[in-house]
């Protein structure tokens, strides 16, 4: 339910700014919008770089994008390319929204029951510090 409604919300602004847009003032998406700043010039993982997953994804999804650009700068009808370049927009935010999610879930699943019933639980080390030291006032020490 959370994706129809990303969805929409992504989607509507960009069918009023479709209607305003002459083909002059269309900017292509770029991969910047959509990648993390850390990903936006990422190159081809090469030596023990094929190994990192996050990158080769990153690296796979840009390669995909900068082909869905070019497919939408041979659209001649300018209608269409507004809707080719849309249509691409969306498809990213619902990747990024999926590659969201499965970090998240993969979160969550590294946490141990006790740290989900108990967010307060990584203080516990500082509680017993605090504890210890409350044991020990100044006037007890003789």
């Amino acid at each position: 339910m959370k994706k129809i409604i990303v969805l929409l919300l992504l989607f509507s602004p960009m069918l009023v700014t479709a209607e305003n847009i002459s083909l002059e003032g269309l900017d292509e998406p770029q991969w910047k919008d959509f990648a993390p700043v850390a990903y936006v010039d990422v190159q081809e993982p090469k030596g023990l770089g094929k190994f990192n997953d996050v990158t080769a994804y990153w690296y796979k999804r840009k390669v995909e994008f900068e082909n869905g650009i070019e497919k939408c700068r041979t659209v001649e009808n300018n209608d269409e390319k507004i809707t080719c370049y849309q249509n691409l927009k969306v498809k990213q935010y619902q990747k990024n929204s999926d590659y969201n999610a499965r970090i998240e879930a993969m979160e969550r699943q590294q946490m141990s029951p006790a740290e989900m019933q108990n967010p307060t639980s990584n203080m516990f080390p500082i509680n017993g510090i605090i504890n210890n030291f409350t044991k020990f006032q100044p006037n007890e020490l003789h």
